[in-house]
């Protein structure tokens, strides 16, 4: 979108959809001064039209002054908050590469333990016990804003917006070594859920519901494959998982939308009838509780 190609006349409406496109452009491009990025600074043509536009907005007969304004805090807050996601998880990312570097030696030291003492008293191995004290540590103080950044990244990465993989993949794979992986699954197992129960309202009204029965499977299989990445499980325990957080909220708007529009089966290709009747018929015995660990509770405390 460019404001001045778009309406040259100052007397022509621009719509707060149309002008807010063009500034927050202008926003993420200056947002990346934050990062320390040189060369990021809008140019003269970029900063005027982002004037214009902002401009134009506020003394049209539609003011939307109030509606900028607005747009103006959550953007920059949101801005900071991507940045220290973003900043949290490299430097936790770097700390840990460092600190395996570190346990690579010392484990060196104690090597009998491992071979000997660790294998008779069925312990956990010398690597296992170095992520959960590292691990341990990092959650008992950083515990809401470590688990928040982890989270984001996934939904980030669900959503198809870049993130980088490397740095989540290497913390929740540390995570998964230590003591900390039933608080960080029961985490991901909650946001998964409310994340396709929010979903569910949307595709429901979105999609017919041949395409919605669709959705379900084709998200059953991505996501499948997305928690035994995340959480370093099996493919059979992940589609279980995936059943109670995934196909189960789905599969409960789907039943709900059938019955208040009294849509009945025949109306279905017999294919998805098929796979409606499988998912309904698995999902009813489903909750989501029946997936969480709650052994993590004290560590919480």
């Amino acid at each position: 979108v460019h404001c001045r190609s778009k309406a040259v006349k100052m007397n022509a409406h621009l719509s707060f959809e149309d002008g807010w496109k063009v500034l927050e452009q202008g926003i993420v491009t200056c947002s990346k001064i934050l990062e320390g990025s040189t060369g990021t600074r809008p140019t003269v043509a970029e900063y005027m039209n982002c004037y214009d536009c902002a401009y134009r907005m506020a003394v049209q007969t539609t003011s939307y002054c109030e509606e900028m304004y607005n747009g103006y805090k959550a953007t920059l807050a949101e801005s900071v908050r991507a940045l220290r996601d973003g900043y949290l998880l490299r430097q936790l990312a770097k700390m840990w590469s460092n600190y395996c570097i570190m346990v690579k030696c010392v484990s060196g030291f104690f090597n009998y333990l491992d071979r000997c003492f660790v294998e008779q008293r069925k312990l956990p191995c010398l690597e296992d016990t170095a992520a959960t004290s590292f691990f341990s540590t990092v959650f008992s103080f950083f515990s809401h804003e470590v688990s928040d950044a982890l989270l984001t990244s996934i939904r980030q990465e669900r959503d198809g917006i870049n993130v980088d993989m490397d740095i989540l993949m290497g913390i929740m794979r540390g995570i998964c070594r230590s003591e900390v992986k039933s608080f960080m699954k029961n985490a991901v197992v909650q946001d998964t859920y409310a994340y396709y129960s929010r979903k569910s309202s949307e595709w429901i009204v979105q999609y017919p519901l041949q395409d919605y029965l669709a959705k379900v499977q084709d998200c059953m299989e991505k996501e499948t494959m997305r928690l035994m990445s995340y959480l370093c499980i099996a493919e059979g325990d992940s589609t279980e998982l995936c059943l109670k957080v995934v196909s189960a909220p789905l599969m409960q708007t789907y039943d709900s939308y059938a019955r208040e529009k009294q849509i009945g089966g025949q109306l279905l290709l017999q294919t998805y009838k098929t796979v409606e009747d499988d998912l309904l018929a698995r999902c009813s015995r489903l909750t989501i509780d029946s997936g969480v660990d709650n052994s993590s509770g004290s560590y919480m405390e």
